[in-house]
């Protein structure tokens, strides 16, 4: 059964920020674009190196190791070498705290 896990006060991520952490032996990374809050997988799929890392333009997140680059609100890969989707998370905001959704 899924479960909301504390992430982060709002307070803690600007916009354009992100923060990364480890929730239940899963590497999430959740970032602030422009007041929404999206949290993925801080784990690229191409070689396992974390994404919070990386470059972010718009909504694209670039992998520092080979390039690879993903969606930071759908976790779709946009660019290759990776191929396969990272995992996303529902957020959701309660007075200023932001929490995951876990599964």
């Amino acid at each position: 059964m899924p479960k909301w896990i504390y992430f982060s006060r709002t307070s803690e991520i600007p916009s354009g920020g992100h923060k990364a952490i480890t929730i239940n032996g899963t590497p999430i990374v959740l970032f602030n674009l422009e007041g929404e809050y999206y949290a993925i997988e801080n784990r690229c799929t191409h070689q396992d190196f974390p994404l919070s890392e990386g470059q972010i333009i718009d909504n694209q997140i670039t992998c520092p190791l080979h390039g690879a680059q993903f969606n930071i609100k759908t976790g779709e890969v946009t660019a290759p070498p990776a191929f396969m989707d990272v995992a996303t998370f529902a957020v959701r905001i309660v007075e200023d705290i932001i929490q995951v959704e876990i599964p």
